[in-house]
């Protein structure tokens, strides 16, 4: 009987420590995320962020794209430039909207890996502008 309870003892201690690290490793990345301010280039269609945030090495943006425009939106894309503190582009990410009726509205994710970002500038570009500029980039 006295095994058995160290065994039970031990299990339980195991699985507490388990939910402790675990909880104790989200709290540490929540706040290795820092906020960062940016500027949205245009009004038609609507951008609104909800946030963007960055480590020393990554980072994400998440916002609400609404179309307040008098079209569909179709092959259309949001491209996140993002800049160091000296006004450096550190990088480019876009996001393909599709679909996206007038009236409507659609939530969006662009996660990044850049490091040292300090503010971003959103812009709304076709697939023209995007072929375009990864021909620019050498990126095709």
């Amino acid at each position: 009987m006295a095994t058995f309870k160290k065994v039970m003892f031990y299990g339980i201690l195991i699985v507490v420590f388990a939910i402790f690290t675990d909880c104790m490793i989200k709290v540490g990345l929540r706040n290795t995320y820092k906020t960062i301010s940016g500027e949205i280039k245009q009004t038609t269609p609507e951008i609104i962020m909800s946030e963007v945030k960055t480590t020393d090495v990554n980072g994400y943006a998440k916002g609400k794209i609404k179309n307040n425009s008098e079209k569909d939106i179709e092959r259309t894309y949001i491209k996140l430039d993002l800049y160091s503190k000296r006004n450096v582009n550190l990088g480019t990410e876009y996001l393909e909207i599709n679909n996206l009726k007038i009236g409507k509205e659609q939530e969006f994710d662009i996660k990044y890996r850049y490091s040292n970002v300090n503010h971003y500038e959103i812009t709304i570009i076709d697939s023209k502008t995007l072929l375009r500029e990864q021909i620019l980039n050498n990126n095709i």
